[in-house]
């Protein structure tokens, strides 16, 4: 490889004065393999440097002769030996003035052997900063070759400011994983290190002139691509972490029967796609899917740009119903939750009805919690709001930090664990209005007594309303068909089915005026739809825990 090349001649370069302190038959054989290394003939080279290395030689190409041995030896996909005669070298010439090239060297073995996070640990050793660079390529190119997510995790914990290992930590999330931890560490990472990524416009742009574009406008019927990682083979076993996938693909089919008895005629069309470029590029020259009316999904980053681009010349919208990341906006593309900034603004707004105008923010681990604590913390001091305390996690010394002040409100920005977070509320005397998620609790296992309290509102754009006929309705087909009661994604796979389906019946394949035109309330279970003011939905619920049920707050 390059890499090790350029050591090579790096090393050879300096043996002019070395070669005067061996005898002439020495200096003979070690010209001899030196050559045949040139002419990466390794195990000549071999036979050439094994009795050089003898331990009767005292001269100062001994230790040359150990180290090219031992690429020689690398080379030869000898890895044992190619080590052993490393460390001899290094027991030997504890001095010698190029023992960096020979640890990088090792380093490169244990990379061979998949030692992943023993060779990283090699190269963080070295402190010669004229291999650096040559050592990060060199990480690149093994990691990327990494396939356990559990190694680059270890990895990413113990060198968190590495973005070698941050960049194919990533790509291994989006090639092999639709666990909803690994996404959230992905995201965390990209913005991070700001990675970019890989090719994209070529995927894009590929095959370009073949494709066949569908007509716009009113139709018969419409194709409906589903992007989704099914990954059915995992589905009933340990492994299986994309239940909420076929979840919100089964609501889908309760509303294309449903858009069947109101004449609209939806085909629903699924295709595996994971986060990988070649899933997606798979589809790009597929003539059944080059028809396309509307995209749902890819549901995550990669596949998504390349998808999105190739909609985007198309005239195609593309819906992702789980993201909340603003930047997807552009084009034709449609969130079907309010993006973090729009939750924000809500949050902010209905907050206003509060007083005095100061916060007290706390939030989780993951990104999404950090987000959206950030967000609205930027937002409150713009309009004049003091924050009164930032923290991550639940401080049992909050009443402490506050010096005697009382927060107008406090916003717990957090995914998961909302029963801690009231019994941490209720521990803490704040005794302020408190905003939290909905959906930062398991429903199946909080009691009623979790969600009491008169300062208490819940938020959530996912919150399908018990007092709509249209949930009741929906929740009755879905157990009829399923056995089972809907999840908050399947409600999530039938709204966004129906209304996208709604315009595609009214408007045809060019809706975006009619999506426009007014907000969509009635006939869904989660409130319906607003996109006057922007392509992620507006329509954001807050509500309180009244009379055993959950009640929006006007």
């Amino acid at each position: 490889m390059l890499r090790i090349i350029c050591l090579f001649l790096g090393v050879i370069f300096s043996l002019t004065t070395l070669a005067q302190t061996a005898s002439e038959e020495y200096q003979q054989a070690y010209q001899k393999g030196e050559r045949a290394l040139r002419d990466k003939k390794y195990d000549l080279a071999r036979e050439y440097f094994a009795p050089l290395t003898n331990v009767r030689y005292q001269n100062d190409l001994v230790p040359y002769s150990h180290y090219f041995m031992a690429l020689a030896s690398l080379k030869s996909n000898r890895l044992t030996e190619s080590r052993s005669y490393l460390r001899q070298l290094e027991s030997r010439y504890p001095k010698w003035n190029k023992l960096e090239d020979a640890r990088y060297l090792y380093a490169n073995i244990l990379f061979e052997e998949k030692q992943y996070i023993a060779a990283v640990d090699a190269l963080k050793r070295l402190p010669d900063s004229r291999i650096t660079e040559d050592a990060r390529m060199m990480q690149n190119y093994y990691l990327s070759q990494c396939t356990e997510l559990s190694t680059l995790k270890q990895l990413n914990n113990k060198y968190s400011t590495d973005p070698v290992i941050a960049e194919n930590l990533v790509y291994l999330i989006r090639k092999r994983s639709s666990s909803k931890a690994d996404l959230d560490l992905a995201d965390k990472l990209t913005n991070r290190f700001s990675i970019k990524p890989k090719d994209i416009e070529k995927a894009v742009t590929e095959k370009k002139a073949n494709v066949n574009i569908p007509p716009k406008g009113k139709k018969q019927s419409y194709n409906v691509a589903v992007l989704f990682p099914f990954r059915l083979n995992e589905l009933g076993t340990s492994a299986s972490s994309n239940q909420f996938i076929v979840d919100l693909y089964d609501g889908m089919k309760v509303a294309v029967k449903k858009l069947q008895s109101e004449s609209v005629t939806i085909n629903l069309l699924a295709y595996e796609v994971d986060n990988s470029e070649a899933s997606m590029k798979r589809l790009l020259t597929n003539e059944q899917f080059q028809q396309s009316d509307l995209l749902v999904g890819p549901l995550y980053p990669l596949s998504y740009e390349i998808a999105s681009s190739w909609a985007a010349d198309r005239n195609i919208p593309i819906v992702n119903p789980i993201s909340t990341n603003s930047s997807l906006l552009k084009d034709l593309t449609y969130l079907t939750q309010p993006s973090v900034e729009t939750q924000a603004k809500a949050l902010l707004q209905f907050a206003s009805r509060f007083t005095p105008k100061t916060a007290y923010i706390t939030y989780g681990a993951s990104r999404q919690d950090s987000l959206l604590a950030a967000t609205y913390a930027s937002l409150a001091k713009s309009q004049g709001y003091k924050i009164l305390g930032f923290k991550r996690g639940l401080s049992e010394s909050a009443t402490t930090d506050l010096k005697g002040q009382k927060p107008g409100h406090v916003l717990s920005a957090y995914q998961s664990s909302g029963s801690n977070v009231m019994t941490w509320y209720n521990r803490s005397s704040l005794s302020s209005p408190l905003l939290i998620p909905y959906q930062s609790f398991n429903l199946a296992t909080s009691s009623a007594s979790s969600f009491r309290g008169s300062q208490v509102y819940f938020f959530d754009s996912m919150y399908p309303s018990d007092t709509e006929s249209s949930t009741l309705e929906f929740r009755q087909q879905y157990l009829n068909l399923y056995n089972l009661l809907p999840s908050s994604y399947a409600y999530l796979g039938y709204d966004t089915m129906l209304f996208f389906g709604r315009m595609l019946g009214k408007y045809g394949s060019d809706f975006t005026r009619g999506a426009r035109t007014q907000a969509y309330k009635d006939g869904y279970t989660m409130g319906g739809f607003d996109y006057r003011q922007s392509n992620d939905n507006q329509n954001f619920t807050i509500l309180k825990f009244s009379n055993y049920q959950f009640l929006p707050v006007k």
